[in-house]
C-alpha cells in the first residue's frame, strides 16, 4: 500500500495541548454590511479526529468552514495551526526523514464538483496537482485510494456512468489525494438516499482512519454527525459560538449500521436533538439572512 498510515494520536486518547493540530480562539466573522455570522467561537482539533458541526439553519456553519479554508477572512480571533505537525520532515537519529508530502487542508463541497469530461482516475489525480510527488508515487497513490474506496473497477469510467454514491466517493478521493492534515466537508452527503449515505459513511471512516486525516464535517443530520464523529459540536443560533460538545465515545471499530440501533446512540440522539432544538428556538442576534448557514 503506497498510501501511508499517519495517525498522530493513538485510538481512544486525546493529544496534549502541544499536539493540537488546530486551535480556534474567540473567532468572529462579519459580512461587509455588518451582519455577524460567528462571534466568540472557540474550538480545538486533534490530529486524526473527526468532528461534526451541527446547529440551527443559518447559524454560520458553512461560514466557519469558509474562514478555516481561507476563503473568507475573520474579523477577529485566531486560527492557529501547529506548525510542528505540518513540517515535511521529522527528526530521526542520524538525520532527518522526509514525511509523506501533504497538503494543509482540503475542502469537499455539497455540490457535485466531479468533472464530467474526466475519468474517475483523472478526477482523483486533480487532487495531486497541489503536491510534489514523482510520477510513480502519483500512480501508486491513485491505485491505493481507488482500492480503499472500492472503485478499482471504475478507474476508466466517466461520472455519467456512476451512481450518486460513487460520485461522492470520487469527490472525496480527490480531496484526500494530497493527504491533507485536515479535510473540511460541507454537507457532502445531503443529496444521497439514506442506505447509500450510510454505505458512503463506512467508506469515509475507513479512508480517514487509514490515512490519519482530521475531519470537520458540517451537517444537518444528527444521526450522521453522531455515527461518524468523535465529537459533535452544537452551535448557537447566529452569531455562532459553541453551545455544547457531545463526546460520542463510539471508538474506531464502530459498525455504522449497527450503531444506530444501540441504546447509547438513541440516548445521545435525543440529547443532541434537545440541545439543537433549544438553540433553534433562540432568536438570532442579527437580522435574518440567507447567508451564514
Amino acid at each position: 500500500m503506497s498510501v501511508p498510515a499517519t495517525h498522530d494520536v493513538p485510538q481512544g486518547t486525546r493529544a496534549p495541548d502541544s499536539a493540537r493540530l488546530l486551535s480556534i480562539a474567540d473567532l468572529e466573522f462579519a459580512y461587509p454590511d455588518g451582519l455577524v455570522a460567528v462571534r466568540g467561537l472557540d474550538l480545538d482539533l486533534q490530529p486524526g479526529e473527526v468532528v461534526s458541526v451541527v446547529g440551527p439553519s443559518g447559524c454560520g456553519k458553512s461560514t466557519l468552514l469558509s474562514v478555516l479554508s481561507g476563503m473568507k477572512a475573520a474579523k477577529a480571533g485566531r486560527v492557529d495551526w501547529n506548525e510542528s505537525l505540518l513540517a515535511d520532515t521529522v527528526a530521526e537519529r542520524g538525520g532527518e526523514r522526509r514525511k509523506p508530502r501533504r497538503r494543509r487542508l482540503s475542502l469537499v463541497f455539497q455540490r457535485d464538483t466531479v468533472l464530467p469530461w474526466k475519468t474517475v482516475e483523472d478526477n482523483v489525480a486533480l487532487g495531486l496537482n497541489y503536491v510534489s510527488i514523482t510520477k510513480e508515487e502519483r500512480e501508486e497513490r491513485i491505485t491505493s485510494l481507488l482500492r480503499l474506496a472500492k472503485m478499482e473497477d471504475f478507474r476508466g469510467a466517466y461520472p455519467k456512468q456512476l451512481s450518486g454514491g460513487m460520485r461522492r466517493r470520487v469527490a472525496l478521493l480527490t480531496g484526500v489525494a494530497p493527504l491533507p492534515h485536515l479535510v473540511l466537508l460541507d454537507e457532502p452527503f445531503a443529496a444521497l438516499d439514506e442506505p447509500t449515505r450510510v454505505a458512503v459513511h463506512a467508506d469515509l471512516l475507513e479512508i480517514v482512519y487509514r490515512l490519519g486525516l482530521a475531519v470537520i464535517l458540517v451537517t444537518h443530520d444528527i444521526a450522521e454527525a453522531l455515527t461518524l464523529s468523535d465529537r459533535v459540536v452544537i452551535l448557537t443560533n447566529r452569531p455562532a459560538r459553541v453551545a455544547k460538545i457531545v463526546e460520542t465515545g463510539f471508538g474506531r471499530d464502530r459498525d455504522i449500521r449497527a450503531l444506530r440501533e444501540t441504546p447509547a446512540f438513541q440516548r445521545m440522539y435525543g440529547e443532541t436533538w434537545h440541545e439543537l432544538w433549544k438553540q433553534a428556538e433562540i432568536k438570532p442576534a442579527d437580522r435574518p439572512t440567507d447567508r451564514g448557514r
